[in-house]
């Protein structure tokens, strides 16, 4: 295959390696296996050694993780994505978050009920509900959602609501200084357009302790978040972990850099 792309080489390898396995191995367990692994490698755009099951992320055997309210509504994060986060947050022990995109609460309330201790704090910062401008473009989506719902409508009145801090503002804006250097854990779920998951990932990185923390992205393989991480990852070859079966993407920071919060 001298000579032709390797976008297109990888493609038609792939391509062959699925259609080998769909006539040798049509019926068995280890055939619907192999079968849905040539799927991954032709669709998903991060398929690699680092698109990893949630299990190779953790490292607490006995972890035990407390999640509500379950069920996902239109633009929530998944059953399975929520169960990720809170597990990813609970094994690395965090007690603070910043959350950029509360939308309804749910993820923020999930968090919360994991934190470290009942000294623990989650700062989520949202558009107000009365704002359509923004200052970055992005899908007019991304605008609707903050009032296509109450702000933490899903965490107010709860038992978790006093551990968390309701911000307002627009991400690529808001002055982030008074929590750099302050939190544990980054949860970016604001707006999708390549532009804002850049600025929201640049100010992320100053937010975690320099001790060390993580960034977890969502939908990091849809609209501009995956635009944004082809170009960020081609740049610099982070260390950027893909949870198989959902859109999340985990990173950690340690002295304002990234870091393999594996190898710790």
């Amino acid at each position: 295959m001298a000579g032709i792309p390797t976008p297109l080489k990888y493609t038609i390898q792939n391509s062959s390696l699925f259609l080998g396995n769909l006539l040798a191995y049509p019926f068995s367990r280890l055939a619907r296996h192999r079968l849905s692994h040539s799927y991954d490698m032709l669709v998903y755009p991060f398929f690699g050694e680092r698109y990893v099951w949630l299990s190779h992320l953790l490292r607490n055997d006995d972890l035990e993780v407390v999640v509500a309210p379950l069920r996902a509504r239109e633009h929530n994060t998944t059953e399975f994505e929520l169960l990720s986060i809170a597990a990813l947050l609970k094994d690395n022990l965090v007690n603070t978050v910043f959350e950029i995109g509360t939308f309804d609460g749910r993820t923020t309330r999930a968090m919360a009920m994991n934190l470290l201790n009942e000294q623990g704090r989650i700062h989520t910062l949202n558009l107000p509900p009365d704002t359509s401008d923004v200052s970055l473009a992005t899908d007019k989506i991304d605008v609707g959602l903050a009032s296509k719902v109450v702000s933490g409508e899903r965490f107010i009145n709860t038992p978790q609501e006093p551990l968390i801090e309701q911000l307002w503002g627009d991400s690529a804006k808001f002055d982030f200084s008074p929590y750099n250097n302050k939190i544990d854990m980054v949860f970016i779920d604001g707006a999708h357009s390549e532009d804002y998951v850049r600025i929201d990932t640049q100010n992320s990185l100053k937010l975690i302790k320099p001790g060390g923390g993580i960034i977890i992205w969502h939908d990091s393989h849809l609209f501009g978040v995956k635009v944004f991480f082809k170009k960020w990852l081609k740049e610099n070859h982070y260390p950027v972990y893909f949870v198989r079966n959902t859109t999340l993407a985990v990173m950690g920071v340690k002295n304002g850099q990234p870091f393999d919060f594996l190898q710790k």
